[in-house]
């Protein structure tokens, strides 16, 4: 049996927003139906569109501010991230660069509102929702979210392990494989430098869903470890993480045989300032990174060996 209060008010909020949207609805149909006419002209859609008016008001009111911020931040976030498919780009759609283009950001968010939970068309007869996604409303919360997500990003605080690599029957030739893991406290975001200690080049793997946490604090299930990773990627945490191995782990230089496409521009980032340490495929010396010593790194020409990812 639930007993939960944050779990019943959460099922009280969402029967009371479905019964706001299915009454705003009512209402508008009754208005279609009056036509312009005078209520005792059609007295049954005037009567039908004041009690679904008095049931959306009700309910509107009946929904915790807590759910309507809730529900109008996953509308905008969902169109951010549609308006970052429309422009081809990877990076953080809360980024602070977003503030250099929050007029035309807030503009396509305006025209999709309510779309995600088909609320499009009562938008504005929920005024709870309407004030939220409205074009104040919107530039608001991006303005606040963006300073949310860079106050947690300049948290200074990493966490750091050191271990026999855990490896089971299939990667036995992986035998005598050491493990780094690096963890962004604030954020949960976290890497894995794996080496072994005879041998000067290493691998990272970088995607936290699949690492386990080191801070005993953070409390995450098993099968969605670090669920709010996307929304720090591309902040500046990368590079806390890969700078702090590099401090663990002074003699190791870590290759790039596979680079997800968020991570590449950090490493085109790390490679630019030390090409010798960091591998990346972005530079001419990709072939022939693993052969070359400093002093060869130091003569070498570095070009971009296809167009530059956007940082």
């Amino acid at each position: 049996m639930m007993t939960d209060p944050e779990q019943i008010l959460g099922q009280r909020d969402e029967q009371a927003v479905l019964e706001a949207v299915g009454a705003a609805r009512r209402e508008q149909a009754a208005l279609e139906a009056l036509g312009g006419r005078r209520w005792f002209a059609a007295p049954l859609a005037s009567f039908e569109r004041e009690e679904a008016r008095f049931e959306r008001w009700i309910n509107c009111h009946l929904v915790s501010p807590a759910r309507w911020d809730k529900l109008a931040a996953e509308d905008i976030t969902t169109s951010m991230h549609r308006f970052q498919s429309v422009r081809e780009t990877l990076r953080n759609p809360f980024h602070p660069r977003t503030l250099e283009i929050l007029d035309e950001v807030a503009a396509f968010i305006l025209e999709r509102r309510g779309v995600r939970d088909g609320f499009a068309d009562v938008v504005d007869d929920l005024p709870p929702l309407a004030k939220r996604l409205n074009q104040a409303g919107i530039e608001e919360y991006i303005r606040a979210e963006i300073a949310r997500r860079q106050a947690v990003a300049a948290d200074p605080v990493l966490l750091v392990k050191h271990q026999q690599a855990e490896l089971n029957t299939v990667q036995s030739h992986r035998a005598g494989e050491q493990w780094l893991i690096v963890q962004h406290k604030a954020s949960g975001m976290r890497s894995r430098f794996m080496y072994k200690p005879d041998q000067v080049e290493g691998k990272v793997y970088a995607r936290p869903f699949g690492i386990a946490s080191i801070d005993p604090d953070r409390i995450e299930d098993p099968q969605n470890r670090a669920p709010e990773w996307q929304d720090y990627a591309g902040l500046g945490i990368g590079t806390k993480l890969y700078l702090r191995a590099t401090e663990e782990l002074p003699d190791v230089r870590w290759g790039a045989t596979s680079v997800s496409p968020y991570a590449e521009p950090l490493r085109t980032k790390l490679h630019a300032i030390d090409p010798w340490r960091w591998r990346s495929r972005m530079c001419s010396c990709y072939e022939t990174w693993g052969g070359l010593t400093r002093q060869a790194f130091a003569e070498a020409v570095h070009e971009p060996a296809v167009r530059d990812s956007e940082a």
